[in-house]
């Protein structure tokens, strides 16, 4: 349960940030260097200076940590050098994905497209206190513009589809649910409590209708994906087994879980994170709804690397040390 003023950061990291510039650019301006190609998908250009965009919030942290010479400290030195590697391969990713999608025809409607992004930028104004002011210095903070926000939630969305359409005919059996309830049993047993689902937003208003969507026989799950603002959407919810016992998360939150019988979903919970909508769901229910998440990551991986070489993706690493 994150607050959701962390989508913005979030959504700019996308996968994270930054760039040192090789020796061998010496003699190149700022912009020439900026401009420098380090990844081709399908022969469309990533540059080096798309990438130090999206560098900016871990830079404003290593400043934080190390001061303003954070650059000239070998543990910053690593850290940045491995989360260049990783922004890279997540923006290259990202063009991939999104090709594939307009290929399969996947997350192409447009009005339910705008829908999603609409409802997100909505969600991230009202943690703002829609102040429009606040959150534009938030994205300007973190290298970004509402338009360019905007593009990047519209690929969220195309992301989510294709997962959901690689993910359609995949099934767990009940075999398979039960060897894994066996071999983690006292993950289950050892303390009282249960297996959690959620979704957090930030008023009230929206919680209630998310409710009613629920109440009319939309999937828990699918709200989930669909409206939570913390890293639970992309598991339907989950926060997996919960011991009773913990003092890790919020008390409203947990005394309104207790509460709760298996298979059953509150009503609005407000805790120090937001409005929420808790599940408490059966324990081997949960299981399969796991199990089946992680198939569909793994299905998603296989494809992507497929795709890298039918799009003839090329990486130039060199180019970005």
């Amino acid at each position: 349960m994150k607050n959701v003023k962390k989508v913005v950061v979030t959504a700019i990291a996308g996968v994270l940030m930054f760039s040192v510039f090789g020796c061998d650019m010496i003699q190149k301006t700022p912009e020439a260097v900026r401009k420098t190609t380090v990844a081709k998908v399908d022969g469309d250009k990533i540059t080096l200076g798309e990438v130090d965009d999206k560098m900016k919030p871990l830079i404003e942290q290593m400043k934080s940590q190390y001061g303003d010479k954070y650059d000239q400290n070998q543990e910053a030195k690593d850290a940045l050098a491995k989360q260049r590697k990783d922004i890279l391969d997540g923006m290259v990713n990202e063009k991939v994905v999104i090709k594939e999608a307009a290929k399969l025809k996947v997350g192409q409607d447009k009005a339910d497209a705008d829908k999603f992004v609409d409802e997100r930028i909505k969600q991230v104004k009202t943690a703002y206190g829609n102040d429009d002011k606040k959150l534009e210095e938030a994205l300007k903070t973190n290298g970004m513009t509402m338009d360019t926000f905007k593009e990047y939630m519209k690929n969220q969305y195309i992301q989510q589809k294709l997962q959901e359409y690689i993910g359609k005919d995949l099934k767990v059996t009940d075999a398979e649910v039960d060897k894994y309830y066996e071999t983690n049993k006292e993950q289950y047993t050892k303390d009282p409590g249960a297996t959690i689902y959620h979704i957090v937003v930030p008023t009230e208003d929206e919680i209630k209708k998310i409710k009613e969507e629920y109440d009319k026989g939309a999937k828990f799950e699918d709200l989930a994906a669909k409206y939570g603002t913390d890293g639970t959407k992309n598991t339907g919810g989950s926060l997996g087994f919960v011991p009773f016992s913990t003092d890790k998360m919020d008390k409203d939150f947990m005394a309104a879980a207790k509460k709760l019988k298996e298979g059953e979903v509150s009503g609005p919970v407000k805790s120090q994170f937001g409005w929420h909508l808790i599940k408490v769901a059966n324990v081997k229910d949960s299981i399969k709804q796991n199990l089946l998440k992680q198939k569909e990551q793994e299905e998603t991986t296989k494809k992507l690397e497929t795709w890298k070489k039918e799009l003839k993706v090329e990486v130039y690493e060199d180019k970005i040390k």
